[in-house]
């Protein structure tokens, strides 16, 4: 910066209550790294790493200099941004490649995300808890930050930095034996207890973050209950990971009855991600069986895109227990056949009532062949 352009800035200082509501508005991180600017990342001494930086430059040949500007306007707080020394030194350096539309843009999305977040009152603080599980032997794992990030987006605020893992020091391993299975629903009951009533109180918002095979996650809700305020996040395949998309869209779930053979040997087939055909049923349960299926028009794996959606499932499962219970009085429980997004399991767990429903015998495809294996039963 030249001398004419050096002597301009003493001339026209930025007043210090305009520096304080700028420094409050960015709440002390660089408004585009978001990194702390008042201490030191390396010793974790506290220091002032902050620099004001313009984005119309006061001088005339300085980076993306408006002439139309008053100095008045040039020292206003829209035209100033909080930064770290690297950030500014980028943008006034290569101000061809970091104009004021752009910076204007990212100044407003940094002041903005921490007013929201600032907005949050107590009421709205929850606690992370997670289960993941290793399925089709690929290792399931997620940045806390990932995690922080979608419950912020609801509305929530974490009362922790790394949440819960219900799966720590478990055996994870998807191994296809029903034994195995058995034994890692009674590590998991195991860890609700140990975790459920100490760390995590009755009174605490949850939010659950769960992948892994479809038993584990009904187990998982079961466990739960509905009586606890838990919010469960849907891993999304596209965008922010467990983020909620902004859609609004809805889903017409749908019960139907396929085969009505039997008055013992019921099933429900719950084909959402995938559809599955009743000789699939027949192959495990035998000719002789009423099956129904509560499915969508098309099912897919992605469709989950809101919590409401999770709501209408709910309402849809409920009414379909319901229904089978009423229709087959002789039956002594009801034999489960699950194709669905991870979230809607755990929520289904969650709405199986011991003392109201049938027992829930779950079947899962533990093999490569194209049939089902008894695996837990919940509830009863």
């Amino acid at each position: 910066m030249g001398k004419n352009e050096s002597s301009e800035i003493k001339r026209t200082p930025i007043r210090e209550a305009v520096k304080l509501r700028l420094w409050g508005m960015a709440a002390g991180r660089c408004e585009i790294c978001n990194k702390l600017l008042y201490l030191d990342s390396h010793y974790g001494d506290d220091a002032n790493f902050a620099e004001n930086a313009h984005i119309h430059a006061v001088g005339k040949t300085g980076p993306r200099h408006a002439d139309d500007m008053t100095q008045d306007e040039i020292n206003n707080i829209d035209n100033l941004m909080l930064l770290c020394a690297e950030h500014h030194h980028l943008i006034d350096t290569k101000p061809e490649n970091y104009l004021s539309d752009f910076l204007i843009v990212q100044k407003k999305a940094h002041e903005d995300r921490i007013r929201r977040l600032t907005e949050i009152q107590d009421a709205d603080s929850c606690k992370m808890v997670t289960f993941f599980s290793n399925i089709d032997n690929v290792d399931v794992f997620n940045a806390a930050s990932v995690l922080r990030r979608a419950t912020v987006k609801c509305g929530l605020y974490p009362k922790q930095d790394d949440p819960i893992e219900l799966h720590n020091g478990l055996v994870t391993k998807y191994i296809p034996s029903k034994d195995i299975m058995q034994f890692q629903a009674a590590e998991l009951e195991g860890q609700v207890k140990q975790y459920f009533g100490s760390i995590v109180k009755k009174e605490d918002v949850v939010a659950l973050f769960a992948l892994a095979p479809q038993p584990l996650l009904f187990k998982l809700g079961y466990l739960l209950c509905d009586q606890l305020n838990v919010r469960v996040f849907q891993c999304h395949r596209e965008g922010d990971k467990w983020a909620w998309p902004d859609d609004q869209s809805t889903v017409d779930f749908q019960i139907h009855q396929s085969k009505a053979d039997s008055e013992t040997a019921v099933a429900l087939v719950i084909d959402l991600s995938a559809e599955i055909i009743d000789q699939r049923i027949e192959n495990t349960l035998g000719e002789k069986c009423t099956i129904y299926h509560l499915t969508i028009p098309e099912p897919n794996r992605v469709f989950v895109k809101n919590p409401q959606i999770q709501d209408s499932f709910v309402r849809t499962f409920r009414l379909a227990m319901e229904r089978i219970k009423n229709d087959n009085p002789k039956a002594k429980e009801i034999c489960l056949f699950p194709a669905m997004p991870a979230s809607l399991a755990v929520r289904a767990g969650m709405d199986i009532m011991p003392k109201v429903d049938l027992p829930v015998k779950i079947y899962d495809q533990l093999s490569q062949k194209n049939s089902f294996e008894e695996t837990i039963t919940i509830g009863g």
